[in-house]
């Protein structure tokens, strides 16, 4: 277990292929599909495996499980991609998937823990999209001192409508 970064409550490892069960679990539900994830995206067993496997052999990105520090829980994860290292930028994605790790700060805190830690290795600006209806993560990011950049109108189409992403950007120096 490799261990990126802790916060006060969390720690974050990378991810292994014995977190496979945990991350397709995570992905089929209900909740984080519908906030983090395209509608006909097909979260499957061997897929997940793949995918984990391609992210572990990367250096263009990271793939973290958050855990909490108390019990060594997963309750979710963090993904930092297209990491342009010579540019010193990234992506951010992240889902609290255990739904009892829910509003209890987790996610601020695995967000303040890796965001230091990048922007201390040199990192120059981190990206995020939400979509409009993830009123939860808007106002996660915001508190983090991400700012709003932009909309991308009715960019994001769930099966049934139309919504908009709203586009996020932090800089170094701006984490709070």
């Amino acid at each position: 277990m490799h261990i990126i970064c802790e916060g006060e409550k969390t720690v974050l490892r990378e991810v292994e292929l014995g977190d496979v069960d945990d991350v397709v679990r995570w992905k089929k539900d209900k909740l984080v599909g519908r906030m983090a994830l395209d509608p006909d995206t097909e979260v499957t067993l061997e897929g997940q495996k793949q995918d984990i496997s391609k992210a572990v052999e990367s250096d263009s990105q990271l793939y973290l499980i958050i855990q909490v520090k108390e019990n060594g829980q997963p309750v979710g994860y963090v993904r930092i991609n297209w990491m342009d290292v010579s540019r010193r930028f990234a992506w951010l994605r992240f889902a609290l998937g255990e739904e009892s790790a829910r509003r209890k700060g987790y996610a601020k805190d695995a967000l303040m823990a890796l965001l230091s830690h990048l922007f201390s290795k040199g990192m120059h600006r981190i990206e995020a999209e939400v979509f409009e209806y993830n009123t939860a993560s808007l106002k996660l990011l915001s508190s983090l001192g991400f700012r709003r950049e932009g909309l991308k109108r009715k960019a994001h189409y769930d099966g049934d409508d139309y919504f908009n992403i709203v586009v996020f950007g932090l800089l170094s120096g701006e984490l709070r």
